[in-house]
């Protein structure tokens, strides 16, 4: 998987809510999956990129979103869950194990790593 590929599926799911999703805002949160192995890329993710204090609650544009999560391509998030909030905004709830696009899960969705949470 590369940027563009991870950016189309994002756009993917974003559809499914939103016909012009360029106004759409988004908040990341992460899921440390206690018991699960972590390597030193996840580690560098999670105090760098995905750290508090550069997260912190704040509205993302797609962009963003798309630049932050590819600071390690071809390695993307193992699952990535989508909830629509109020209006406009969008929660992402990652996973913060980074691995390769064939271990990835949700493929079945067609827009891996990504699952629409209701």
């Amino acid at each position: 998987m590369n940027k563009y590929k991870f950016r189309n599926n994002l756009v993917q799911v974003l559809h499914a809510k939103y016909e012009n999703f360029q106004d759409v805002r988004f908040i990341i949160t992460t899921d440390m999956e206690e018991g699960k192995a972590h390597n030193s890329k996840d580690d560098y993710m999670r105090l760098s990129i995905f750290s508090e204090g550069n997260l912190g609650g704040r509205l993302l544009t797609i962009e963003q979103v798309v630049n932050m999560f590819s600071s390690l391509a071809p390695l993307y998030p193992l699952w990535i869950k989508v909830y629509f909030k109020e209006e406009g905004i969008v929660e992402l709830n990652t996973s913060l194990r980074f691995r390769k696009p064939s271990v990835i899960k949700y493929k079945e969705t067609g827009y891996p790593p990504f699952t629409v949470v209701e």
